[in-house]
């Protein structure tokens, strides 16, 4: 058969039968018109930033619709874990220069927005591939998890753009760095590599390169398949003990979760009864 005509009839119907088979990597439209590209698989919430001319980097508006993102993912009941990722290979360049030469209050913008400071009871994963550079970097420290592909380049390039770091990601990056080690990356504004990146503690995982998404959304099904009650107590217990939150506010809300989410694991486990998405049942021994 002539490689025209296998286009012309098998492929679409190869296209089908894939999407249907394999839904974990549904088909989206790309549209250089969305800021963000949000798509349910399954029960996660998958965020893409999507503006792959500029290597994803972050407009005041795409920073806002991200928080806006955020926000509707804490609302959705249905969807326990989130997935961030970028468009077109890359996670994000950080900052987006452009804009601010053409608005000197580009920063101030950027900073009021407070995505870094923003608080979910869920977890989030982020996928990196490509760059995830200065303001990227920032906000893949504040998720709870980093699927780093091994081609991934990771850094505050500070030294680069010239712009000071926040207070929060100073304290988040010696919360995740210690201190000697957060002001060599931030000083000397060197890049960080996967394998770096995993024994620092970094990564969470590395993968090949082009799996950084369907790890991530693999990483993200194990999470929710899990008693969420007993997931969200041990992950607020775990916060409550660190500095990666700063606000008071947080950290109420923190201990709030942390209170209410264990009496509710705690009465599950003497029920004796364990249902999880995937429908593992456990049950005590009578």
């Amino acid at each position: 058969m002539s490689w025209r005509l296998f286009k012309k009839i098998l492929l679409p119907v190869i296209r089908v039968r894939y999407s249907e088979q394999l839904s974990i990597f549904p088909i989206c439209r790309y549209s250089s018109s969305n800021l963000l590209i949000i798509k349910k698989i399954g029960v996660i919430t998958c965020i893409g930033l999507n503006r792959p001319d500029s290597k994803n980097r972050f407009s005041v508006n795409l920073t806002k619709k991200l928080k806006e993102a955020v926000e509707s993912f804490e609302e959705d009941e249905l969807s326990p874990v989130a997935v961030l990722y970028g468009e077109r290979g890359n996670f994000s360049y950080g900052y987006d220069v452009s804009e601010f030469h053409e608005n000197s209050k580009y920063f101030n913008e950027i900073e009021d927005i407070a995505l870094l400071e923003t608080f979910t009871s869920k977890p989030i994963v982020a996928a990196i591939s490509g760059f995830a550079v200065g303001l990227a970097f920032d906000i893949a420290l504040w998720c709870d998890f980093r699927i780093v592909e091994e081609t991934a380049v990771m850094g505050g390039y500070a030294r680069k753009f010239g712009v000071p770091i926040s207070d929060a990601v100073a304290k988040r990056l010696c919360y995740n760095l210690g201190v000697n080690k957060a002001l060599d990356l931030m000083l000397t504004g060197r890049v960080l590599k996967s394998k770096e990146a995993l024994e620092s503690g970094i990564a969470t995982r590395v993968v090949a390169c082009g799996t950084g998404l369907g790890q991530a959304v693999n990483f993200a099904n194990s999470l929710a398949n899990m008693p969420q009650a007993c997931l969200k107590a041990d992950r607020a217990a775990i916060l409550s003990f660190s500095k990666k939150y700063s606000t008071e506010h947080v950290k109420d809300i923190i201990m709030q979760i942390k209170c209410t989410q264990k009496q509710i694991a705690l009465e599950e486990a003497e029920k004796g009864l364990y249902i999880t998405e995937s429908e593992d049942v456990r049950k005590k021994d009578s």
